[in-house]
């Protein structure tokens, strides 16, 4: 699947296998439940009730008839007809516990990224929509549609922190078409060592078309964003920058001007560069740099505005639709403000 494309309503597969050959989940298994569902060794009973009330692909289970006794054909358990799926046990421990208790994926918790991970997978599988929500939301929580959401991730977001986190949320985003955090991944690989981050892209277990298509985006994206932040964000360091009031236009030209021939020279490496530092401290710039409170004001709304800029221009850089569009397709928030 390429990031441009959406992938089509899925169905309802099953996989065959031996019967009697798994073992009660200890954590799913609702006496009074009417499926048996299977998926490698592990099988959770449940209620056709609750699987068809949230789940698209599941909703014609609820006109099962029970098997009778003397029914050779079909496989059951205690009476119950036993559906054996190709998931993970894992991905639907996690994914039945979300549809049965609220709680334990409630908008607004955080919540370990595997958990969010196959709550997601599973939900978009058998297209629960709610879940799908909930667990878009807190992925955003991570890397935001908003520059201000952006800058005040690392104490906002639910979905802690992790090693080889961007391509694991990458992959995920892109086999479960959630594009609206695609731009923030892109932006923070980008920050990263070119060479580190090729290798990482290589590896992603996509198609080749799809994962070169990736590569593209991000080789693309990334030299996009290089050029827009020295664009947008260093405008000060110009001569025709214009800073009217000035108490001391003679000290903060030259202060100005020296800085501009310094931080010129390093913008061949992204990792170290001037503007990269503008970028994460837009407010101390101005008072690095020794000058006067009305240029250090000018300068820090300079750089505000240029961060805004080339914020709401980050998906074309990689490719992708606009903001809005991305926010549309994935229905950000709607689920957290539902359910509060």
């Amino acid at each position: 699947m390429g990031l441009d494309d959406k992938k089509p309503k899925n169905s309802l597969t099953t996989t065959s296998a031996s019967p009697s050959d798994f073992t009660p989940s200890l954590d799913i298994w609702h006496k009074d439940g009417s499926v048996v569902l299977v998926t490698e060794k592990t099988a959770f009973r449940v209620h056709t009730s609750i699987l068809a009330s949230n789940c698209e692909v599941f909703r014609d289970m609820a006109n099962i008839p029970q098997p009778s006794a003397d029914d050779d054909g079909a496989e059951t358990h205690e009476n119950c007809p036993v559906i054996r799926l190709g998931d993970t046990a894992v991905d639907m421990k996690h994914f039945l516990q979300a549809l049965y208790d609220f709680a334990y994926f409630r908008p607004g918790k955080k919540t370990k990224f595997p958990v969010v991970a196959a709550v997601l997978r599973l939900s978009t599988k058998y297209e629960a929509p709610q879940l799908r929500r909930r667990a878009i939301d807190l992925l955003s929580t991570a890397y935001p549609c908003t520059l201000a959401a952006w800058d005040n991730r690392s104490k906002t977001r639910l979905v802690p922190p992790f090693e080889g986190e961007i391509c694991a949320i990458l992959y995920l985003a892109i086999e479960n078409d959630v594009r609206v955090v695609l731009p923030g991944l892109f932006r923070a690989a980008s920050k990263r060592s070119l060479p580190t981050m090729l290798n990482e892209l290589h590896n992603l277990q996509l198609n080749e078309g799809t994962r070169q298509n990736v590569i593209e985006k991000f080789v693309v994206g990334r030299d996009s964003l290089r050029q827009a932040e020295v664009k947008h964000i260093l405008p000060f360091l110009e001569l025709s920058f214009y800073r009217p009031a000035c108490r001391n236009a003679n000290d903060c030209l030259i202060k100005l001007t020296n800085q501009r021939n310094a931080s010129f020279i390093k913008l061949m490496d992204p990792t170290e560069s001037y503007q990269k530092w503008c970028d994460e401290n837009p407010t101390s710039v101005g008072e690095t740099l020794h000058l006067c409170d009305v240029c250090s004001g000018l300068v820090k709304e300079s750089i505000s505005a240029g961060r805004q800029k080339i914020w709401d221009g980050l998906p074309e850089m990689y490719g992708l639709p606009g903001w809005e569009t991305l926010v549309a397709e994935n229905d950000i928030g709607e689920d957290s403000a539902e359910e509060d």
